[in-house]
């Protein structure tokens, strides 16, 4: 009994992880591309990575399986675009943050 215990937790814990599948290949000496396969075999998120300062940081252009694109630096978002939509740049992206949190002080602000 507690041998088809065992083996039932076991088969649980390792079908999710069999779905899907991560792929790192190195290209160049400081340059790898990433795959994400998702549970039907399709690659749904693929781009690079370099290593800076140790850690691996997204670099280059990246997409996943909904069309949306991006392009990164050495970790840092230079832009992005979702499918349909309009190119959004890091700066815009900030841009956009900022007025929200300064929409969400003046609300505190004047509840006061």
């Amino acid at each position: 009994m507690k041998n088809l215990i065992t083996t039932i937790l076991l088969l649980f814990l390792s079908i999710p992880m069999m779905a899907q599948e991560r792929i790192v290949e190195q290209v160049d000496e400081n340059l790898y591309t990433y795959k994400y396969v998702n549970e039907n075999g399709k690659v749904a998120q693929s781009g690079y990575y370099k290593i800076v300062d140790g850690v691996f940081r997204a670099h280059g252009f990246w997409r996943d399986e909904y069309g949306t694109k991006a392009e990164f630096n050495k970790g840092q978002l230079v832009w992005i675009k979702p499918k349909d939509e309009k190119k959004y740049t890091f700066e815009e992206i900030q841009l956009h943050k900022l007025r929200s949190r300064i929409a969400r002080l003046e609300e505190r602000i004047s509840s006061l």
